[in-house]
Formats: C-alpha cells, sequence, structure tokens
C-alpha cells in the first residue's frame, strides 16, 4: 500500500471515531434536555429517532436536498405529530383502552422522538452545508450541561443534588465540579467544531484550551463567582463588585427615593443573601426574626432618609478593623442576650444584624467563595410581654429638643395629624392617654384599613406616602411602614422606619441556621419607648394578593450551616480514607466504562458495515469492500500482515471464489481504471461473497464473529 493509501485510511478511521463521538455527543444532550420532564420512552425515542436524523442528513445532503424544503418539512412533521399526540389524549376511548400511562408514553413517544429526529437532522444538514453553522451543534451540547446544571444558580449551591451531595461528600466545592464539567463541555465542543482537521492539529487545539483552562482555574481559584447585582426590592444589597474580603462601609450607594416603586414584580427567583447561626435557643415572639440593617430616621422636607449620626444604634460598617459596640444601650432588664454569627453571601453596604445590635466583632471567613463576609453579633430581643409594656412613654425627658424634633418631623400636611387624632378616639377611655395604646391604635387601623399589594401606583406622588394612605390604601412594606411613622410622629411619638429582612421562623427547619432570601427584604416602624428603647412595631396587613413565600429549602439552609461550621463535607458524607482504594466504587466505573466502550464500538461495527448503503457512487465500491473486509476478519479469514489484497484473495478463493473480482473491481476503482464497474456488478459481487462465505463457515463461528465488537480493529 502506498504512503498516500493509508494516510486517506487513517483519515477515514478518524472520521469514524468523531462521528461516533458526535453521535454519542448529541444523544447524551438530549438525555439532559428531556430526562427532567418527559417518560423514559419519551427520552429514548428522541434519542433513537435523533440518532436516525443525523445518519439522514448525509443522504440528505448528497441528493442536494433544499434546506429551506427540509426545514419546512421538519416544521410541519413535528406540527403534525405534535396535533395527533394531543388528539390521542383528547380521545377518551382510546386513552381508556390504552390506559392513561401508556397514553402518555405513546404521546410522548410521538412528540419527542419526530422533535429529535428534526432536530437533528436539521442541526447536521445546517453543519454539512456550511461549517459556521456548527457552532449550532456545540450550542446543542453545551446548552444541554448548562440546563443540567442550571438549578446551582441563584446561590442553590446544593443542586442538583446528584453532583452536590457527591461533591460535598468528598470535601471538594460544587463550584469546582461544575468548573469541571463546563471544561470538558467546552474540550468535547471544540473536537466537534473542529472535526474537519487533521488529528495532530486537533490534538494540539485541544491540548492548548486544556492547558488554558488549567492556568485560567488555578490563576483564578479563589475569586468567588456570585451575583453582583441587588438580590432583593428595597436594594440592601451591594451593586457594585469588589473584593470578597473587603465589604464596602458607611452604606453608600442607596437611594431612599428607590424604595417606593410602581407595579413593582421579582424578576429572578429569590437567592439567599446571608446565613444566619443562633448560637443560642431562642425563640422570637410572634415568630419572626427581624434582621436590620439601615434605619430611616431624618425626614428631609419630601421623605425619610438615612441619618448614621442620629441612629447610633445601628451599625453603619463592618467591624474589619476594630469591633463595632453600641453607644445608646436597650434596656438590659427588658431584652435577653442573643449572640449570632453572619455570614453574607452577597455585597451588602452596612451589616445586617439581629435587632437589637449592641456589639459586632468580625471572625474568620470559613469559605470565601461561598461568603462574602463573617462577623458575630451581640444582640438584645425584647422578651417583655406587650401588656407590660403599657404606661410607658415614647420620648425620655432627658432628650433635648434637637433629637426629639428628629424623630416627630412630619410632612407639612394636616391630613396625617388629623387621621391620627380620629383614630386614637378610638381607644378605651380606660388608655386614651396611652401612648403605646394610641400606637397600637395605629397598627390595628392600617392592618383592618390596608391592603397589601406589589401592584401600587403612589411613587409619581410629591408624598408616595399620602397617596397611599389618603387614596386607595393598596401598597407594600414601604409605603405602610412610613405611614405607620408619619401617624405616630403626628401624635409627638419617637418613630422611625428600619429595613432588614424579617424570616418566619415557623416555616424554617428547626436546626440553628436560619437562611435569609432576598424575597424576605422588609420595611418595618419602630417605636421609642423610655426605659425600652427601639422596639419594633411590624405592621402585618389583613388583606393581600400576594401569595405566601415558599418555605425556605431545608436542605440548602443546613448545607450553608455546615460550610460556615467549617465542615468540608457541608454535612453530606465523610471523607474518604487517604490510603484506601475504594475498589467497590472502582470496580463499578470500570464495569461502566467497559460497557461503554463496547457499545462504542458495536456501534462503529455497524456504521462501518452499513455505510455502503448511504454512501455515493465515488465512495461505493470503496466502502463496500472495507465492509467485506471486516466480514472476512470477524470469520477469520482478515488480510495477513504485508499481504496484498491480490494474495488475499487468491488464498480465499476455496472459501469465496468472487473475492478476485471484488478486489479486482476495488483497485480499478481506487485507481481511477477505465474499466472501473459500475455500482450493480459491484453489488452482485458482494452477494455472491456472502452468499459463498454463509456456505463454506460455520453458523456457530458466523454468530461468534457476528458478536465479536472489535473485529473491525484487526481489519487490513
Amino acid at each position: 500500500m502506498t504512503a498516500g493509501a493509508g494516510t486517506g485510511r487513517e483519515r477515514r478511521v478518524e472520521s469514524v471515531h468523531v462521528t461516533a463521538l458526535r453521535t454519542l455527543l448529541h444523544a447524551s444532550a438530549i438525555y439532559l434536555y428531556l430526562g427532567g420532564f418527559a417518560s423514559s420512552a419519551g427520552v429514548w425515542s428522541a434519542i433513537l429517532l435523533g440518532t436516525v436524523g443525523l445518519l439522514l442528513a448525509p443522504v440528505a445532503h448528497r441528493h442536494r436536498l433544499r434546506l429551506g424544503v427540509a426545514a419546512l418539512a421538519a416544521l410541519l412533521l413535528t406540527v403534525v405529530v405534535a396535533l395527533l399526540a394531543e388528539r390521542l389524549l383528547q380521545r377518551a376511548p382510546l386513552a381508556a383502552a390504552l390506559g392513561i400511562e401508556r397514553a402518555l408514553a405513546t404521546a410522548d413517544v410521538l412528540t419527542f422522538g419526530v422533535g429529535g429526529l428534526c432536530t437533528l437532522f436539521l442541526l447536521r444538514l445546517l453543519a454539512i452545508r456550511r461549517r459556521i453553522f456548527s457552532l449550532l451543534e456545540v450550542a446543542f451540547v453545551a446548552g444541554s450541561a448548562a440546563a443540567a446544571l442550571a438549578a446551582h444558580r441563584h446561590g442553590m449551591i446544593h443542586r442538583p443534588r446528584w453532583l452536590s451531595d457527591w461533591a460535598w461528600g468528598r470535601g471538594i466545592d460544587p463550584t469546582h465540579a461544575l468548573v469541571a464539567v463546563g471544561a470538558v463541555t467546552t474540550l468535547l465542543a471544540a473536537l466537534l467544531f473542529l472535526r474537519s482537521q487533521r488529528l495532530l492539529k486537533l490534538l494540539t487545539t485541544l491540548a492548548l484550551l486544556a492547558l488554558l483552562g488549567t492556568l485560567f482555574f488555578f490563576a483564578l481559584g479563589n475569586l468567588r463567582v456570585g451575583p453582583l447585582d441587588g438580590a432583593d426590592s428595597l436594594g440592601l444589597s451591594g451593586r457594585r463588585p469588589r473584593s470578597a474580603n473587603t465589604p464596602r462601609k458607611e452604606g453608600s450607594g442607596t437611594r431612599d427615593d428607590s424604595l417606593f416603586r410602581d407595579d413593582y414584580r421579582s424578576q429572578a427567583p429569590p437567592q439567599p443573601v446571608a446565613l444566619a447561626i443562633l448560637r443560642d435557643d431562642f425563640s422570637p415572639p410572634g415568630g419572626i426574626l427581624y434582621f436590620r440593617q439601615r434605619a430611616l430616621s431624618a425626614f428631609n422636607g419630601v421623605r425619610l432618609t438615612a441619618d448614621p449620626r442620629a441612629d447610633l444604634d445601628v451599625p453603619a460598617r463592618f467591624p474589619s478593623a476594630a469591633p463595632w459596640g453600641q453607644r445608646q444601650q436597650q434596656r438590659a432588664e427588658a431584652h435577653v442576650l442573643v449572640p449570632t454569627t453572619m455570614y453574607l453571601l452577597v455585597d451588602h453596604p452596612q451589616p445586617p444584624a439581629l435587632s437589637h445590635a449592641i456589639a459586632l466583632r468580625a471572625v474568620d471567613n470559613p469559605n470565601s467563595r461561598q461568603f462574602v463576609a463573617a462577623y458575630e453579633v451581640l444582640s438584645r430581643v425584647l422578651a417583655t410581654p406587650g401588656e407590660r409594656l403599657l404606661g410607658q412613654r415614647s420620648i425620655p425627658t432627658d432628650w433635648p429638643a434637637a433629637r426629639i424634633k428628629h424623630y416627630t418631623a412630619v410632612p407639612d400636611d394636616p391630613r396625617y395629624a388629623a387621621l391620627a387624632r380620629e383614630i386614637v378616639r378610638q381607644v378605651d377611655p380606660r388608655f386614651a392617654d396611652d401612648e403605646l395604646a394610641q400606637a397600637l391604635a395605629i397598627k390595628h387601623f392600617l392592618e383592618r384599613e390596608g391592603f397589601y399589594t406589589r401592584r401600587s401606583h403612589h411613587a409619581d406622588s410629591s408624598d408616595p406616602t399620602a397617596s397611599f394612605l389618603f387614596g386607595d390604601r393598596r401598597g407594600y412594606c414601604v409605603h405602610f411602614a412610613h405611614a405607620a411613622v408619619y401617624l405616630l410622629r403626628s401624635l409627638g411619638l419617637a418613630a422611625r422606619v428600619a429595613l432588614g429582612y424579617a424570616v418566619q421562623t415557623l416555616k424554617r427547619g428547626g436546626g440553628s441556621s436560619v437562611l435569609i432570601m432576598g424575597d424576605r427584604a422588609h420595611a418595618w416602624p419602630e417605636l421609642h419607648l423610655e426605659g425600652i428603647g427601639w422596639v419594633t412595631f411590624d405592621i402585618h396587613p389583613e388583606r393581600t394578593d400576594v401569595p405566601a413565600a415558599p418555605p425556605i429549602d431545608y436542605e440548602l439552609e443546613k448545607l450553608l450551616g455546615e460550610v460556615a461550621r467549617h465542615d468540608p463535607t457541608a454535612g453530606v458524607g465523610q471523607h474518604p480514607t487517604p490510603w484506601l482504594v475504594p475498589w467497590r466504587a472502582v470496580g463499578r466505573l470500570a464495569f461502566a466504562l467497559l460497557w461503554a466502550a463496547l457499545l462504542t464500538a458495536w456501534a462503529i461495527k455497524i456504521a462501518r458495515r452499513v455505510a455502503p448503503r448511504f454512501a455515493g457512487e465515488d465512495a461505493f465500491c470503496r466502502l463496500a469492500y472495507r465492509a467485506t473486509l471486516d466480514r472476512l476478519t470477524e470469520l477469520g479469514y482478515g488480510r495477513r500482515f504485508a499481504e496484498t489484497r491480490e494474495r488475499h484473495a487468491a488464498r480465499l478463493r476455496s472459501k469465496a471464489p468472487h473475492m478476485v473480482a471484488l478486489t479486482a473491481a476495488h483497485l480499478a476503482a481506487t485507481w481511477g481504471s477505465q474499466r472501473a464497474p459500475e455500482r450493480a456488478e459491484v453489488e452482485v459481487l458482494l452477494r455472491q461473497v456472502a452468499r459463498e462465505l454463509a456456505q463454506h463457515t460455520h453458523p456457530l463461528r458466523r454468530l461468534v464473529g457476528l458478536i465479536n465488537p472489535l473485529s473491525w480493529l484487526w481489519t487490513r
């Protein structure tokens, strides 16, 4: 054999391998796309018919099928089959005869099977016609991996569970596993796109990509991949990227004007923003934990804004360098001390802390890839029942006039005071002069008369609170909190608006970890009582059109708690013994790899055997001769080392006399001889050789050769 012929054969072998890999990749992509919601029958139907579509695309290309006609036919076929499947489910007698499970499975087989056939047929045909369209194949394969791992987004580091549990159980951050999956997918996609390159160039390109990916991974090993935009409705989280170890300070970048929004709807699923670990057994009154981050107390003539100089009890900076301590204490006798440790999952301009914080101290970040900051908080939480607070004044007698004015300033609108006086007239005469009883009357009025909705329309007003309170009284927490503060201040009571997160403890797990989600962002009023301090005075409207928030994902809450406690396995499992080989796992992996190799070998063998049926005139004779050599090899009649084709055919004259003529036809077609046979003549010779081999070979030997998946490897 000449060198040129050998080179051509090497290219043909490479093409078979790449074709097998492409088929496997597309089949895997279909499984990842459909495995989560389609039935098993539907998934396998899509895989099998999709493979048929891959095989039909080269045939359509050789017959010069127009792309527009193919796309239109595929679309019509998909629509017709989908309508037939829907009709099948709607026909009650037929569905009853099949049974609901079989009817659904049949509909899945029709819909997903034809969908897979048309999709892969068009993708392959486009890639054959124009190499640039191979990017669509790459996107199809890479998109399947992204779809399978999309559950990991929005802070859900425990999903997908099959990957997360495996990674955490071995002390591996799932992010690393995701990066590895993405790298492998990228390499395979590159292999798919570069399939027409020479083998050496292809391997060099893949090696370079692998090297660059490895360098990038290690260079950015400590880079945290997380959301940079605000993750809540009140703008409590930061919006500018920064280092994971340097939280922003002093509440910069916040905009109080953005609190009032019209027709507010969440644009993304809620994601975790912080984790709190309670260091002591504590059950909050009312079952709600309030993690305060900011306070709005200064009225600037338009609305309430933050004033860190007045609200000294609200930490305005992270305790990165020095601990923070509250200058104005809550009364110790009326509160219980609750120590917590906070782990922030997204950037915050100010540190959220369980109300009311009296001390903050920085702690080591246990996992910089998961948490942006970590600090301990010591809080005083009110433990005195509400009825025992009656009789307390709001403003202490020792407050200076400037401080009183700061916490009682209201808009220059007489309607606030008029409505407040009208509300307190309903108070029981026995408590008419009690300031806390008056405040409770305002709270009950707003809860009874207000309607909680996110489809409000007050933001364009000069005073959105007045538009809400003296209008339709439809709004969300920001409207209720501001309305309550203005009404309380109209009565001469000290009040302010607090911003942070409110977590319903009745809907969380029983552990010490408290997961704070972005959709728990909340605004609530705070009332000051002499001898007590600031008291959370939340408004809970009786009417709403907003569905209840989903319960906290207990598995994610528990997992993050274990990460915060320095458990590298996140409580999922234990590290494998360092020097103990897991033979059972190795055996299973080896068994799986063996079966994968055998199935791949069988697929290649079948592809080589049926290739002549789909070949054009110029390649038919060559592929037919190769298929015959494969059959001879599996029967033990293969070409020997250094044996010419003519001598091989002569040696088999007793077993297959027509092999001599078939070999001559192959050589004539290969070298472009004028005596090159027609396709019909070669087909006759093929049938004669097959008949002769069947006559002179024992059936058991033929069966063993047919089952052998590796026989084609020794074809010369």
